[in-house]
């Protein structure tokens, strides 16, 4: 009997994948950091560690959905660890 995976929609191409492919965003304060550990409380938006994936959520105002947001947010810090990371 296999172990039951845990599936996750990433909140840009809105695919849903296993929980392990996608990265776990949180808004701190009105700053939209990564959650790297999955450790800090607060609601969760998912997505693909891709900068098309994070393109079209910020476009579409996806962040403010899944975290149930209003107002501007702040995703200097996503943006600068995507673009050091992706090629």
């Amino acid at each position: 009997m296999s172990a039951k995976q845990t599936l996750r929609t990433c909140i840009g191409c809105r695919q849903v994948v296993n929980k392990n492919q996608l990265i776990r965003i949180i808004q701190v304060n009105g700053e939209l950091i990564i959650d790297h550990k999955n450790l800090l409380g607060s609601r969760g938006a998912n997505l693909h560690q891709s900068l098309e994936c994070l393109n079209w959520a910020i476009k579409t105002k996806a962040f403010h959905k899944a975290l149930k947001l209003s107002g501007a947010l702040n995703t200097s810090q996503v943006l600068n660890e995507f673009s050091s990371e992706v090629p």
